[in-house]
């Protein structure tokens, strides 16, 4: 047969080499799809190979990537190699490509002998238990999983496996939008600059391809966006001349949160994050410490002073014995609205840490005896950042509005830590023209 002449984007080269793992992510318009489909294609007709095109729901024929593959079969003008069934595609050559879904059909794909390519299309979705049927199913030697998703969240099963954890071995990993796709079509093109000015956040995941982190309803969904719209979620080195202040919220079954923060200039700036859960007082003073911080002053919240049955020495007296000092109480503010609006309208201001994802800085802040995740500046400040992204209205199905005062969950502790910031760090400026620093008071 003559030579088949198709243009792929240029960050899809690496595809040809032998990788037992090729994983494709990102956002919209990538031409992921179209170009895992092309060269199975192509290869197809190179020499006789089984190829099974998988996803994790697929409850008929239409579900799977069979229409893409017999459109680009007539694009690649391949249709005297190529024969299309209601159920498979076949090759002259013996080729085949067969179209099963993890969830339904396990049984069927344990089965299967002699698979050389697996194609995991919309692997986003694609949970342990399926994962653990397809990778030892594709067990023939030189045989490959090629697998492409949109990205969605960040503990998705795939995305762990390969981004967020360290690959397994010979795995080649790539993230592609529409920037790296040349035959972007202006319809797209003008689709994707409409929600990036009418909806950014929505933007960032669905054409950047980057995780999706607010929750339907957050609190402080407005605020975020702008946060990352202006450029305040990055790097930030700390300054060893400039107190860090912490703010907490101080829980009992649940998590305790600190939030650690530098005033340069106009600028807050927030540098670490840590919260735990089951802990006592001398846990926290000791991660404080090995923190080694230029420290200011520790706010915390009203009860932190508060006398309780059974205890000698209240939560604020445990934490000064333990050398955490000075400690400001701030007080508790009558409206939950209030304390929420004060911290909208203070997040303007406010700059966070984004460690970088390779490089020395990685491993900043690093404490060995930590909880894994929890270990350096850069994951204990992802942990902060995604509290306040999924800090949430609970939504009531009955009156089909959301609820008056955010739902308490995971979430909220290390929300309700930033918002001990912005109800009691004022500073104030003395005659000397110096700052000094108050804690507002309330009722």
């Amino acid at each position: 047969m003559s030579n088949v002449v198709a243009k792929f984007p240029k960050v899809y080269k690496r595809l040809d080499e032998p990788f037992r793992y090729k994983v494709v992510y990102g956002g919209r318009a990538g031409a992921r799809s179209w170009t895992f489909g092309r060269k199975l294609l192509i290869r197809g007709t190179e020499r006789k190979m089984l190829i099974l095109c998988t996803r994790e729901l697929q409850k008929s024929i239409k579900d799977s990537v069979h229409r893409l593959l017999k459109d680009q079969i007539s694009l690649l003008n391949l249709d005297h190699f190529y024969t299309a069934t209601e159920t498979s595609i076949k090759g002259v050559n013996g080729t085949e490509f067969i179209f099963l879904g993890t969830k339904h059909n396990p049984l069927e794909i344990k089965s299967l002998e002699g698979v050389d390519i697996c194609w995991i299309e919309e692997a986003h979705a694609i949970t342990e238990d399926s994962w653990d049927i397809i990778d030892p199913t594709i067990r023939k030697e030189g045989s490959e999983i090629w697998i492409s998703y949109n990205t969605r969240f960040k503990f998705d099963t795939i995305h762990k496996m390969f981004v967020i954890d360290e690959p397994p071995p010979s795995s080649l990993v790539l993230k592609t939008s529409y920037r790296d796709n040349p035959y972007l079509t202006d319809v797209l093109k003008s689709q994707m600059e409409t929600m990036k000015e009418r909806d950014y956040e929505k933007y960032l995941n669905i054409w950047d391809g980057q995780l999706k982190q607010l929750a339907t309803g957050a609190v402080f969904g407005k605020q975020i966006t702008e946060v990352k719209k202006e450029g305040r979620l990055l790097y930030i080195p700390i300054q060893k001349n400039c107190e860090v202040h912490t703010f907490s919220d101080l829980g009992k079954k649940d998590q305790t949160a600190f939030w650690f923060m530098q005033r340069v200039g106009m600028e807050y700036r927030f540098i670490d994050y840590y919260e735990n859960r089951l802990e006592d007082v001398a846990h926290y003073t000791k991660v404080i410490k090995a923190l080694d911080y230029n420290y200011g002053t520790h706010y915390m919240p009203h009860d932190a002073d508060h006398d309780r049955l059974g205890m000698t020495r209240n939560i604020k007296e445990q934490f000064e014995d333990g050398g955490i000092k000075p400690i400001k109480i701030v007080k508790v503010t009558p409206d939950k609205t209030f304390a929420v609006q004060q911290a909208r309208d203070v997040l303007g201001s406010c700059w966070f840490h984004l460690g970088k994802n390779d490089g020395p800085e990685k491993t900043e802040g690093f404490i060995e005896w930590l909880p894994d995740g929890m270990q350096t500046r850069q994951q204990r400040m992802e942990k902060g950042f995604e509290a306040l992204c999924n800090y949430r209205y609970k939504y009531n199905d009955t009156d089909d509005v959301f609820q008056k005062n955010p739902h308490h969950d995971w979430a909220s502790n290390g929300s309700d830590a930033f918002m001990q910031f912005a109800q009691g760090y004022t500073p104030e400026r003395k005659k000397s023209g110096k700052l000094k620093y108050k804690t507002k008071r309330y009722a």
